[in-house]
């Protein structure tokens, strides 16, 4: 499931953290770690900085993050990111600079919490500085992808996600910024667009199908009946309720956003579209990155990024083969345990998906019954956290419909992380466009991973470290994130949660068959030239899930290499780290102290997750 803000890379943030790093006055000369506070204030200096050049970087970004204009020091949601070529190659320098800053810094103790932090963002910026120098792609904190727009990402969709999920709607003012992003909507998608057209100039063409999932895309886009646009829908009833005496009436505004509409931003759509349309038939068939010049090294690069330095393809291949093989006998013997025997694995999974019993129609009414049966599961979820986890949490996690607009572009479902200013709380979204994708045995899991215990709890833990600096709350790192959120689907598993659902622990095998597949995929398109239909027909008939849905995900795949194969990867090494804990602690292991270890470092390499779980286990082995 794409996790929504997996695809900006980002993650909630406390707001104190800008100014905690201040410290100040009658302070020993040295911190609790023996490192001198002179130092301590001079790398908390940088790493501050090296937050607000990212926040200025990407203004948007600032939005998304519930920031505030006063805190930061300048404005930003009245501003668009600038995705024109010239700052995409600005940024690289800027990172490159900030690398150097960053290299520059006072040594510090390997087991220290500063020399943590150093290392999680130290490793970030050679992984991002390493990607970008290939001159092609988008990066940023958490995320790398390597064409300048697809079906999933870009100006087109990203700004409407924004302006209608994240925008603030307070005040005139704020209503003044959300035209001032609107026509400059236009503006970002000819930017991209030109990012486009050279970068294929070069040889880096998305895949014809993924062009012809955008083009489909921005059409739609067009389509919609003006008046019920949600661009213009949400923005009307919003500012319907400001004094109209502090600025333009309602009608003004909403008179004025339809103008920007009609003039300016539905004709940009419909000029990218043609666009690419016509690049389509000159893009490559294949969905590999083998297509691009030095397509194999980048391959290798951005699978190491979201994955683990020197991650082998060909390792990582035949280990989600055996893992595939193993989990297709465990889900045969569940099957066999409730007297389903008849057919392959794949044509039971399939047949159980169809049965009357596990079907929702495309009526309000199945749709009301999924959200209430997914509240079920998340009561009995939050019941098992004192048993999963030692530290309390109690945030509230909302289970909703995705909005229409996302519904469209986004399939399966999300975990948006609650705001730092306390606008929104922590969000699940699940796509119920298409009714068809939610048999109700695989809804419990659907859950666990994106809500209670996974994303929402280790987001939770994430925004709770006050002191964590800004920076590395803004840095998400997709194996440990995702890792996290498939090993959740375990701890639902170990901690009972499927005992009185056997339906639902099939649900979660396939689950875990799926995470196994997506290895063998997203490596077999990248490294051993798969094509399209070789990929689509092995998830098929390895999974039993719809083809369309799978079609889907190789299209996600295409254009998001390696980030698929962190969730399959990111959990076993979680499990490595459990199964060499227990070995070592015997009956002194606890596995809710074990996960709080696990997620008290917020987002880091797994590498660090290791070192720190290495030294849980060390203190408690201490006489």
């Amino acid at each position: 499931m794409i996790r929504s803000l997996s695809i900006f890379g980002q993650r909630p943030v406390s707001l104190g953290v800008l100014t905690a790093c201040l410290v100040t006055a009658c302070a020993p000369a040295v911190n609790e770690d023996g490192i001198a506070r002179r130092t301590v204030r001079e790398i908390n200096s940088v790493f501050l900085d090296t937050a607000i050049t990212e926040l200025a970087l990407s203004p948007e970004t600032a939005t998304r993050l519930g920031m505030e204009e006063s805190r930061l020091g300048f404005t930003f949601n009245q501003r668009l990111d600038d995705r024109s070529q010239a700052r995409f190659e600005r940024t690289r320098l800027i990172r490159l600079e900030l690398l150097d800053r960053l290299t520059d810094l006072p040594a510090l103790p390997d087991d220290s919490g500063l020399g943590r932090h150093l290392d999680v963002i130290l490793a970030e910026y050679r992984d991002l500085t390493r990607l970008e120098a290939y001159g092609f792609g988008r990066y940023g904190p958490g995320y790398a992808r390597p064409y300048a727009v697809d079906q999933l990402s870009g100006a087109w969709t990203d700004v409407p996600d924004l302006l209608v999920s994240s925008q603030p709607l307070a005040s005139h003012d704020d209503a003044e910024d959300y035209l001032d992003r609107l026509a400059a909507l236009p503006g970002a998608i000819a930017d991209e667009r030109r990012r486009l057209m050279s970068d294929a100039d070069n040889g880096i063409i998305p895949p014809r199908f993924v062009l012809e999932r955008l083009e489909a895309h921005l059409r739609a886009f067009t389509r919609q009946p003006i008046d019920a646009h949600p661009l213009l829908q949400n923005f009307g009833n919003v500012v319907a309720g400001l004094e109209p005496e502090d600025g333009r009436t309602a009608n003004d505004y909403r008179g004025a956003a339809v103008r920007v509409m009609l003039d300016d931003v539905i004709p940009a759509y419909t000029a990218f579209a043609d666009e690419v349309a016509a690049l389509a038939a000159r893009a490559p068939e294949t969905p590999g990155l083998g297509n691009l010049p030095d397509g194999e090294a980048y391959y290798r690069d951005v699978l190491a990024y979201y994955t683990q330095p020197g991650a082998d393809p060909d390792f990582l291949h035949e280990t989600g083969l055996t893992a595939v093989d193993q989990i297709t006998a465990e889900i045969a013997h569940e099957f066999d345990t409730l007297g389903l025997t008849a057919g392959s694995v794949t044509e039971r999974l399939a047949r159980l998906s169809a049965s009357p019993g596990q079907r929702y129609e495309a009526t309000e009414e199945d749709r009301a019954a999924v959200l209430a049966l997914l509240d079920a599961e998340a009561d009995a979820a939050w019941a098992a956290m004192p048993d999963i986890l030692d530290t309390p949490i109690e945030d509230t996690l909302l289970v909703t419909r995705m909005p229409a607009y996302r519904e469209a572009v986004f399939t399966g479902a999300a975990y948006v992380p609650a705001t730092a200013n306390g606008s929104s709380p922590g969000l699940f979204q699940i796509n119920l466009r298409d009714m068809a994708d939610w048999p109700r045995f695989t809804l419990a899991t659907l859950l666990h991973h994106e809500g209670v215990p996974g994303h929402h709890i280790e987001s939770v833990m994430t925004s709770k470290q006050t002191r964590l600096p800004l920076l590395r709350q803004m840095i998400w790192n997709t194996a440990y994130g995702e890792g996290w959120a498939v090993y959740a689907e375990d701890l639902a598993d170990a901690n009972g949660l499927y005992a009185n659902d056997p339906l639902g622990r099939i649900g979660y095998l396939q689950s875990i068959l799926f995470r196994a597949a997506r290895l063998v995929v997203d490596t077999g398109i990248h490294a051993r030239g798969w094509s399209r239909e070789q990929a689509v027909d092995y998830l098929v008939e390895t999974t039993g899930l719809p083809r369309d849905a799978m079609e889907r995900e190789v299209a996600r795949y295409a254009v998001w290499p390696g980030q698929a194969a962190a969730y399959f990867a990111g959990r076993e090494r979680i499990l490595d780290m459990r199964h060499r804990a227990e070995a070592v602690l015997g009956g002194r292991f606890d596995a809710a102290a074990f996960n709080t270890a696990l997620l008290t470092g917020g987002p880091r390499p797994l590498a660090l997750v290791e070192q720190d779980v290495e030294a849980w286990y060390d203190d408690i082995l201490q006489p």
